[in-house]
């Protein structure tokens, strides 16, 4: 490690013994705030903008303290909830169809169900969902954050009683349905199947007669026949079939959603393809797909003039893309894939690219890469070469991932392009990574560093010290 004579490294734990163990000198044990301290916390926290005691006591004398609506949830956590504004609120209920435990990806589910309005049509409604998302993860609802996936889509858990406190709130327009429920109020607006027995049986007529649904999730293997589920007139903007082992083609009848926003089809590995008129979806802004394809329809994905997502999970067959209006492309588990050094310069509205164990890639070795000048967030993992050849296309990344890279001894010097705008970098499971190279030190926006189980690397290169705005530094072997 780099670092000056007289350099200390300061530790923090609540357990003595433990310090007593990992400490060279005796522990500093802090004592506890005084009740002046404490109450200064809270008017420049919590409550710096109410300045009136009667606002104060709003909260001591609110009725949902004495409240036995639900045993379950706890009386602040409620007051919590009815603190929110509106339109969270509304976000907060809706997670409440998702299992206990379920990855939620909150900023696409709240773009597809309109729970997320701009003021005006200049403003980007995905990025108005991830504002959303901050906020209430500011305000310790959500847990368990993935902090590089959540570049691409905002990625997190509620904690069991936030799970309980969702559902309590959720009112007659969410329901989750299962084997002991038949019928579906017509007030429902979003569904989700758990633990329901599809075998041999169609989908609940209530749910088929239902034209207002907005959201069908199924979070169980077997839907069973498709053919029912879609209704000319229905206006779902949110379909989840993920997971599922059974279905082998979509109905055409899909191509009739003309509100859907979402569509997740990922991970039905029989799934032979994509219907022919999938174009037809003008409001599709996500897709997940994985299919036996080898290329998409011609009036496929390119013809998605609203899309903006497009994530493509282990499709072995997979070959070739065709261009689109895309920001976020995911790539995983397609091991056939090639891309024409021509196909690239079509997408110049790309942030973000992820691209991990796609063995025919040799990512970075096109000319027209130059093209993706506002590109972000990039994530490599799992390829067999990384061209270190100097791109020029690089000076708005933000944020970089090289993951399960064998051949990678170094970064690659086309980094150096993106000094000014770089603040996130994670090296993973690269084997031969030995060396941080001398012009790290020209990443002078950087934040935050971290590599891991990266055996070949034992130092950090002189200029560490001019990384004056790293905040995180993390080693891990």
């Amino acid at each position: 490690m780099v670092g000056s004579c007289g350099n200390k490294i300061l530790v923090t734990m609540r357990n003595e013994a433990v310090a007593s163990v990992i400490g060279t000198v005796p522990a500093y044990c802090l004592k506890g705030l005084l009740s002046e301290d404490c109450l200064t916390l809270f008017l420049r926290s919590s409550l710096q903008m109410k300045t009136y005691e009667w606002e104060w006591n709003a909260v001591k004398t609110h009725d949902m303290w004495n409240s036995n609506q639900n045993d379950k949830i706890s009386p602040a956590l409620r007051v919590s909830y009815e603190r929110l504004p509106s339109n969270l609120k509304v976000c907060l209920a809706y997670c409440s169809i998702f299992p206990k435990n379920y990855v939620i990806e909150i900023d696409t589910v709240g773009v597809a169900e309109g729970l997320i309005s701009p003021f005006d049509e200049s403003e980007d409604i995905e990025h108005i969902g991830i504002e959303y998302f901050q906020e209430l993860l500011s305000r310790s609802f959500f847990q368990d954050v993935e902090e590089y996936r959540s570049i691409f889509t905002s990625i997190c858990k509620l904690h069991d009683l936030v799970h309980d406190l969702a559902l309590s709130a959720a009112g007659v327009e969410f329901c989750t349905v299962n084997s002991h429920i038949q019928n579906i109020s017509d007030e429902v607006r979003h569904v989700a199947f758990s633990d329901y027995d599809f075998s041999g049986k169609e989908l609940p007529a209530s749910l088929v007669s239902n034209r207002a649904l907005r959201t069908i999730y199924f979070s169980v293997d077997g839907v069973g026949p498709m053919s029912t589920m879609f209704v000319e007139n229905c206006i779902a903007r949110y379909l989840d079939i993920s997971a599922n082992g059974r279905i082998k083609e979509l109905p055409n009848s899909i191509n009739k959603l003309l509100s859907l926003q979402t569509l997740r089809v990922s991970h039905c590995a029989q799934l032979e393809g994509l219907p022919n008129d999938i174009g037809n979806l003008i409001s599709l802004r996500h897709l997940y797909i994985t299919t036996k394809q080898a290329c998409f329809p011609d009036k496929a994905i390119g013809c998605l003039s609203s899309l903006r997502s497009l994530y493509i999970y282990s499709c072995n067959n997979l070959v070739s893309l065709s261009e689109g209006s895309l920001r976020t492309l995911a790539i995983i588990g397609c091991p056939r894939l090639t891309f024409s050094p021509s196909s690239m310069k079509y997408h110049t509205a790309l942030e973000n690219l992820l691209v991990v164990d796609c063995v025919e890639l040799t990512l970075l070795e096109w000319q027209d890469i130059e093209g993706l000048r506002i590109l972000r967030s990039l994530v490599i993992g799992v390829l067999p070469e990384l061209e270190s050849k100097d791109v020029q296309c690089l000076g708005n990344l933000q944020m970089l991932v090289l993951a399960g890279l064998p051949e990678l001894v170094t970064l690659p010097r086309w980094l150096e392009g993106a000094s000014a705008t770089l603040q996130y970098l994670r090296v993973e499971r690269c084997p031969n990574f030995a060396a941080l190279p001398k012009w790290l030190e020209n990443l002078t926006s950087l934040e935050k560093l971290e590599i891991s189980k990266c055996r070949e690397l034992f130092s950090l290169t002189e200029g560490m010290s001019c990384l004056t705005n790293l905040k995180v530094l993390r080693i891990d072997s």
